[in-house]
């Protein structure tokens, strides 16, 4: 008889170990990396549970140890013990593995998803799981914190706020719960994850001391004649396995099973698990596909991925293709966060990943990448892998569930509500469907609908999520800003609700929601125009605001080489009190550098970063190359103003003169010099550059006109990034808005009556 392929240690050889790892101060990762092999590897090797030979041996290398006193093996491999240990059970195991690993291969070594056009390799692009131990939607704890305090600058679009419970890696939970139920959203990964598991231990690289068994719950359900799940698996041999607790047991999709065949299967699960409770044995199904229990299991569910496994995904996957442009996925992926909160489901991902093969990008529209994402999370995941879930309300079709789905975003976004109740969410959806054809008239029966609908949507789509117990959000803030704006735009009475949209142009939150708009808008010319006119309100009332309109106007024709719109934003931004001073104290620590080289540049002297000023520049640019230009061009215009002005040319020679050295050995004297006589030497410079540069006036705002002049920037700078994203807005539109965006209310008066027919 051959010798086992696995290996595990006796309890006396694990006391061994311990006092090994002990000696050289490690722990089990430092073993695992030692030996570069995965951390659950090393745990199954410590705590006694079977490893492959080839990593027993190695393990036992690196900690001084002899492999055979450590597993109890003689020389030839066989063991000391009496005849009656189970060798034979281990030479099973091995002759099983070996008999199936062609079947697991074929059922669980390819997979094809959405558009693929061939299926590729799990193990290609497989990236690890993480694990939540506590199932989000059955806590209670973190209930307050989810309901109240929420603002758009504290709101976290990828872990929706604070809320967050510790992640394991996967095999790290089966290690732990031998018996385990994983939960997850359609599309989180459960199927692969089990895919993955079989193929593992098919090859012997994890779980070396078992036998694979993957079973799909849905082909289980649908066989005629009813069969156990010990007679549906086959091998007579297998009882043996699984009576010697022998088996790693993979029952994948039970949210799958038609509602007809629920209870049967659930009952064949328990009597299975009941029966052979010493196999490893993992169900996966859908979160609020239906209240299993399952004694003895422990719940768990499938977190998102994190940026680290973004990455990894992405470089696998088009490592296969294009490695090129993984790096160009990534850095398309910095410059959206709603299309990033995307890509923190594996399904969406392998959508983001397939749309940017075709162009090497995103497509230009977002609003027809979110529908993308939609169609496939309400129709087609399901769809091609022909499965048919049950109909809860057979008049809601899938146009209806977005029409819902659009009512109850407005509602709670509405209110800021990112986080709802389950009873509000309830009460919006038996608001609708009370409308449909043959809805009950009673309200008790239509409140039961109305949960059940609402579970329906959770599990078969995964586009509402229970957050906590009874407390629910959109899955990504990226749909529930989206259903937002298919509301505003398919809103039978348009004109009325888009007034009432442009009431938040000047808060943050909505600015995804605005540009979703514009995007499906045709022309979007009213919306736009209204918004400018909104942008210009801000500011019309006030003298001393539009004055300093007027500067920035005058200041910027100084420069012809560029779009005046683009000066006029550099302007503007440049003499803010509430960024300025916050520029004067990064020049100041750059003098206290001991760095002379910046003062011969009068930007810098002024205070002035350009990266700073140039954010709504290069939006109305529309070109970083060219923006760049901008900043060299206005720095240009200040050094020609230096290089004729004899008399501020001998100025700021005499101010450079006043500074005592700054090199190392003479930094702390610099220091006692700016602290004693730097203020009046800013003061001094400072009236120099407004009587000779027209710059660096203290406008002396208050903390309202402040305010207004921030909203001010933004509300432009949305107005500008709308203009920019792939809306249709007629030329003449267009035009009028970026001629006269940052004027002053007289210019733009004055530009309409030059230029309107």
């Amino acid at each position: 008889m051959a010798a086992s392929r696995s290996l595990k240690a006796t309890q006396d050889g694990i006391n061994q170990i311990k006092k090994a790892l002990t000696t050289k101060q490690w722990g089990h990762e430092d073993l695992a990396k030692e030996a570069k092999v995965v951390r659950s590897t090393a745990i199954n090797f410590c705590t006694g549970k079977s490893v492959d030979r080839k990593n027993f041996a190695l393990f036992c290398e690196l900690l001084d140890l002899d492999w055979e006193t450590i597993s109890g093996n003689s020389v030839e491999g066989k063991p000391k013990a009496s005849p009656t240990t189970p060798l034979d059970i281990d030479a099973l195991v091995e002759t099983l593995r070996d008999q199936g690993r062609a079947d697991i291969q074929s059922r669980c070594g390819t997979m094809r998803v959405l558009d693929m056009t061939q299926p590729i390799d799990t193990n290609s692009i497989y990236t690890d799981v993480n694990i939540l131990e506590k199932v989000m939607g059955k806590t209670r704890a973190e209930i307050g914190q989810l309901m109240y305090g929420w603002s758009s600058e504290k709101f976290d679009r990828f872990f929706l706020g604070d809320v967050r419970h510790k992640r394991v890696d996967g095999l790290e939970a089966i290690n732990r719960y031998n018996l385990l139920m994983i939960l997850g959203r359609p599309g989180a990964g459960k199927t692969t994850f089990l895919k993955r598991l079989a193929m593992l231990c098919s090859l012997g690289e994890q779980f070396a001391d078992r036998v694979p068994i993957f079973v799909t719950l849905k082909e289980f359900a649908d066989k005629p004649d009813k069969p156990g799940l010990l007679d549906f698996i086959g091998k007579a041999e297998t009882a043996q396995i699984l009576s010697s607790g022998r088996g790693l047991v993979l029952l994948d999709g039970l949210d799958e099973v038609q509602e007809a065949e629920h209870d049967r299967v659930s009952t064949k699960i328990r009597d299975f698990a009941r029966c052979y409770d010493k196999n490893i044995i993992i169900i996966t199904c859908r979160i609020a596909a239906r209240e299993y229990i399952f004694e003895k299991f422990t719940e768990v569910e499938v977190a998102d991925f994190n940026k680290e496994q973004i990455e990894n995904f992405v470089k696998k996957w088009f490592r296969l293709k294009n490695v090129q442009q993984a790096k160009l996925f990534l850095e398309r992926l910095k410059t959206s966060d709603p299309v990033k909160e995307l890509a923190t489901n594996p399904l969406l991902l392998t959508l983001l990943c397939l749309e940017f093969e075709e162009a090497s990008d995103f497509p230009a529209s977002r609003a027809e990448l979110y529908q993308r994402g939609l169609n496939v999370l309400l129709t087609k995941w399901d769809g091609q892998r022909g499965i048919k879930r049950d109909v809860v309300y057979k008049k809601l079709s899938t146009k209806r569930k977005e029409s819902l789905l659009g009512k109850l975003a407005m509602q709670t976004f509405k209110q800021g509500d990112y986080f709802f109740k389950q009873v509000v969410a309830e009460q919006h959806v038996s608001q609708y469907i009370q409308n449909l054809p043959d809805a009950s008239s009673d309200s008790e029966a239509l409140m039961v609908d109305s949960h059940a609908v609402l579970k329906a949507i959770e599990s078969q789509h995964g586009l509402l999520v229970e957050r906590a117990t009874g407390i629910y959000s959109f899955s990504h803030l990226t749909f529930h800003e989206y259903f937002v704006a298919k509301y505003l735009v398919e809103h039978p009475d348009r004109e009325r609700i888009l007034k009432q949209l442009l009431e938040h142009a000047v808060e943050k939150r909505w600015r995804e929601v605005f540009l979703l708009v514009t995007e499906q808008l045709e022309p979007a010319d009213a919306l736009l125009q209204k918004l400018k006119e909104k942008t210009d309100e801000i500011l019309k009332a006030d003298k001393q605001c539009q004055t300093y309109l007027a500067w920035v106007k005058t200041k910027s024709s100084s420069v012809q080489e560029y779009k005046p719109a683009a000066i006029r934003a550099y302007y503007y931004t440049l003499a803010l009190p509430f960024l300025r001073d916050q520029k004067l104290s990064l020049s100041i620590d750059r003098v206290l550098q001991c760095s002379l080289s910046i003062f011969p540049n009068l930007s810098h002297i002024l205070s002035i970063s350009v990266d700073r000023a140039l954010t709504l520049s290069h939006s109305i640019s529309c070109d970083l190359e060219n923006a760049s230009s901008l900043s060299l061009i206005l720095n240009r215009d200040l050094a020609i103003k230096h290089n004729k002005n004899s008399v501020l040319n001998q100025k700021i020679q005499s101010f450079i003169s006043e500074l005592p050295s700054t090199s190392e050995e003479k930094c702390q004297q610099f220091q006692a010099w700016w602290k004693a006589k730097g203020q009046d030497w800013t003061k001094r410079l400072r009236q120099a550059m407004v009587s000779h540069c027209n710059i660096g006036q203290m406008w002396k705002f208050t903390d309202e006109q402040t305010q207004r002049l921030q909203q001010y920037h933004d509300v432009n700078q949305l107005l500008v990034d709308c203009l920019n994203s792939e809306c249709y807005v007629s030329r003449s539109v267009r035009e009028e808005i970026e001629e006269t965006l940052l004027l002053p209310i007289a210019e733009i008066e004055k530009w309409k009556r030059e230029h309107r027919p």
